[in-house]
């Protein structure tokens, strides 16, 4: 869900908030696609500009609920980085 400023200043601290780039090596979705999750709500992020912050607290939980989801299937959800 993309946030207004008001939003952000009222319920969250910008230290919530990580860059796309950070989000990218966090998660190992590419920069266009987590964009996308911002744009259709499915992760919190706030853009000024061009650059785009995403709520950390919103990635982990997308992250959790796509490993839950395709414990099998690994063509889809996030890359596991260890």
């Amino acid at each position: 869900m993309l946030m207004s400023k008001t939003e952000l200043n009222r319920s969250n601290a910008i230290e919530d908030f990580i860059s796309i780039a950070k989000a990218v090596r966090y998660s190992g979705y590419s920069e266009q696609y987590l964009r996308r999750m911002a744009r259709g709500g499915e992760i919190r992020a706030v853009k000024f500009g061009f650059f785009w912050m995403i709520e950390r607290a919103s990635l982990e939980a997308y992250l959790e609920r796509a490993r839950s989801k395709n414990t099998e299937d690994k063509r889809f959800g996030p890359r596991d980085f260890e």
